[in-house]
């Protein structure tokens, strides 16, 4: 979708981590500034269990650290 959006084919409803560099850049445009979006989480679903494989814990730790130093819209706070 977002290859879609920069090739001026429409307008696409993503998240700003995947759009940030393109509307920095000029890519894209924001519309519809003044009705933004509810805040939204993000889950991470694993298997039950007091202590999940190394794999999925590590996954998980890089998950939250990319989310933590993705840019964030003005006024919004992490989650």
């Amino acid at each position: 979708m977002v290859a879609a959006a920069v090739a001026g084919l429409g307008i696409a409803y993503l998240p700003d981590w995947l759009t940030h560099d393109h509307v920095a850049s000029g890519a894209l445009v924001p519309v519809m500034t003044s009705h933004p979006p509810p805040p939204a989480g993000a889950y991470v679903v694993r298997p039950p269990g007091q202590h999940p494989a190394r794999k999925i814990r590590v996954l998980t730790e890089l998950l939250i650290e990319y989310c933590d130093r993705t840019p964030h819209p003005a006024g919004a706070a992490p989650a």
